[in-house]
């Protein structure tokens, strides 16, 4: 049976614990409420960045650019956007395991090799021997910016040299603090969108130089968008999650330290107890 001090000592410890989890969701929220804004923010652009590529795209076939088709010559490239820390519940980890689905699946085909944004994932699939092609850890946002646009003038150039294939984009989409999406894009080859999403605009249009040329330009931002986009969207939603993790972490703790004073004020109840017991027995044997 636990002594009294031992009691007190874990009461401690769980209150310490509290103030900590305590604090780390108070900086969550802070971190989360910018990184919302970013998300409000940039999503206007990729709209209307979408749109542009759609009437571009409109009557273009794989001959005019290459990303409108696919082959299957070479391996294809997951790129996968994690955080670099823990804490967060299941945020990174339901992503991972959806994909390791997907590759098991035979729905990423050809033994994939991966560009990995954030530790968790890094070490996820390096400890099941996938090939990692890059890790970006630890990177402050310029630099994942950057990393982001050499990223996409590589894959092009690999593309047309028929290195790769495919382009697969894996990241949490953020819904809202308790709710992030783990989301698996085929980006290459681009798909025709549907004719309910197609936007016609009812002008005479003129291209200088040619139509192709200039979607070959706004296919690489729009491909870069698409990544910054997830970089976002992971940024927000594991914010998010760490600070709903911590505030259900702080409630637990507080349930804890109730049901310790509770054991603790048995246990000195039963101590003092005992020793009235002996008390009243010493004074009757006199």
């Amino acid at each position: 049976m636990a002594t009294l001090r031992d009691i007190r000592r874990r009461i401690t410890s769980v209150r310490n614990t509290r103030q900590i989890t305590a604090a780390m969701r108070m900086v969550s929220a802070a971190k989360l409420n910018r990184a919302q804004m970013a998300v409000r923010q940039a999503r206007p652009y990729a709209h209307a960045l979408a749109q542009i590529i759609t009437n571009l795209s409109r009557g273009l076939t794989g001959q005019d650019h290459p990303f409108f088709h696919g082959h299957a010559i070479g391996r294809p490239v997951v790129v996968l956007f994690t955080s670099d820390r823990g804490l967060c519940a299941g945020f990174n980890s339901n992503l991972n395991k959806m994909v390791l689905r997907e590759i098991r699946a035979g729905n990423i085909p050809d033994d994939p090799e991966f560009v990995c944004f954030g530790r968790v994932g890094n070490d996820f699939f390096r400890r099941r021997g996938l090939p990692i092609a890059r890790s970006i850890v630890y990177a402050r946002p310029v630099e994942k910016e950057q990393v982001i646009h050499n990223l996409i003038e590589d894959f092009t150039k690999r593309f047309i040299a028929k290195e790769t294939g495919r382009l697969y984009l894996a990241y949490n989409h953020y819904i809202n603090p308790v709710r992030q999406d783990p989301t698996l894009v085929e980006l290459v080859p681009l798909r025709e969108p549907p004719p309910e999403r197609r936007v016609t605009y009812r002008v005479a249009t003129e291209f200088e130089p040619t139509r192709a040329e200039i979607l070959g330009v706004m296919l690489q931002r729009y491909l870069q968008n698409q990544l910054f986009q997830a970089h976002l969207n992971t940024e927000a939603g594991e914010h998010g999650a760490r600070m709903a993790a911590m505030e259900g972490a702080t409630k637990n703790a507080g349930k804890m330290i109730d049901s310790l004073t509770l054991q603790y004020n048995r246990v000195r109840q039963a101590a003092i107890t005992k020793e009235l017991i002996e008390i009243v027995n010493g004074a009757q044997s006199l």
